[in-house]
Parts: structure tokens; C-alpha cells; sequence
């Protein structure tokens, strides 16, 4: 990839043995820099606070285990949760364990998962960093 093409694309690089990968921030997440999103701002703080507290827990794990790189086992198998909101067990493999993880899957979360499985892109925050964000646009 054009470092110099990345860098106005508001995206930063780091250089891995692999190659270029592009840093997720989160003002691109949420469409903060002219680009498509996966949430708005009020979209994100919506959801966020519609989770339960066991939820958020389990967000913000996901959430460091996507900026730590670990891999997800298992494809994403979307399912109604007792409330009717669609979520996924997500499978995260550490050195020594496998981390599952329930994620409710609304507006462009499923994209989001969808799109760190194929590698599209590093994580560079964590969800409380993502909530400062959307609650500072």
C-alpha cells in the first residue's frame, strides 16, 4: 500500500512482516473523517447504552483483543439473544486459551467483525476510547 495515500487518507501505517496493514482509529470508525462508518456517533452511544452491564464487559474485551491482534476461531453465526437483539459468541485464541465472547451485532458491528476477520485492518483504540470519541463529535 502508498504510505503517503494512507496518511491523507487519515488512516496511519505500521509496518509488519507481513507488510503495510492500516490502523483502525477511531474517528474512522465512526465516519469522523468523511469516510463511510460503522456507526454515527449518536448510533454508537445509542447501542452502547442499550447494553447491559455484563455486555459492556464483554464489548470492551473484544474490543482489546482486536487491538491486542489476536485471531477469532469460527466463523460469525448470528443469533437471537432472549431480547431479540442479534449477537455472535465470538472466539478470540490466546497462547494458552480461547476467549468467547458475546457481541450484539447491531447497525456495523457485524461488518466491523466481518472486516477484522479478513484482516483489513488493526485495531488502534479501545471501546472506552471509541465512546470518548462518538461523546466529543
Amino acid at each position: 500500500m502508498n504510505k503517503l495515500y494512507l496518511r491523507l487518507q487519515s488512516a496511519s501505517v505500521v509496518t509488519l512482516p507481513s507488510g503495510n496493514k492500516v490502523i483502525l482509529t477511531a474517528r474512522k470508525f465512526l465516519g469522523l473523517d468523511g469516510s463511510e462508518g460503522y456507526f454515527s456517533p449518536s448510533q454508537l452511544l445509542t447501542y452502547a447504552q442499550s447494553l447491559r452491564e455484563i455486555e459492556v464487559d464483554q464489548i470492551e474485551q473484544v474490543f482489546t483483543c482486536m487491538k491486542n491482534g489476536l485471531r477469532m476461531a469460527g466463523a460469525i453465526v448470528t443469533r437471537p439473544d432472549k431480547a431479540g437483539r442479534p449477537y455472535s459468541y465470538l472466539s478470540f485464541i490466546k497462547l494458552n486459551a480461547t476467549v468467547g465472547l458475546k457481541l450484539i451485532l447491531e447497525h456495523g458491528m457485524k461488518q466491523f467483525v466481518l472486516d477484522y476477520q479478513d484482516n483489513k485492518f488493526a485495531v488502534g483504540f479501545s471501546f472506552e476510547e471509541l465512546i470518548e470519541e462518538a461523546l466529543n463529535a
